[in-house]
């Protein structure tokens, strides 16, 4: 395994306060492994969706079926399949955004979920 990315971190980051301050499922799609053409294949046909968010809460809220983040940081910015799986989630009755880094998603999902301004440290990597 090689170094954990910044985005790795600002993840971890969100699954801690997550579990640390909600009682919110959350479920992370582990859908950016790197892969052989064959084991990419497999899994594909198995159901990997590339564009698939990172986190998924499968809780209603507002009106929506559960809340996609796909999670950046720095200058990253979505790819077209990330996008149009989002769009595609919110035409199904999700709320889907992009969210740059640990402090914007847990503002959104405070606010969706109609959570308490916890501010619950986290153990900051």
């Amino acid at each position: 395994m090689g170094a954990i990315s910044k985005e790795d971190v600002e993840q971890i980051k969100i699954v801690e306060w997550v579990k640390q301050c909600t009682d919110l499922p959350i479920i992370h799609i582990a859908n950016q492994r790197q892969t052989s053409p064959q084991h990419g294949s497999l899994l594909k046909r198995m159901g990997v969706l590339p564009g698939t968010s990172d986190l998924f809460f499968p809780r209603m809220s507002k009106g929506k079926s559960g809340l996609w983040i796909e999670l950046k940081v720095g200058s990253n910015k979505p790819t077209e399949l990330q996008i149009k799986f989002i769009e595609n989630m919110k035409k199904e009755g999700y709320e889907g955004i992009v969210c740059w880094g640990a402090d914007e998603s847990i503002k959104f999902i405070k606010n969706f979920y109609h959570l308490p301004d916890i501010n619950t440290p986290v153990n900051r990597m």
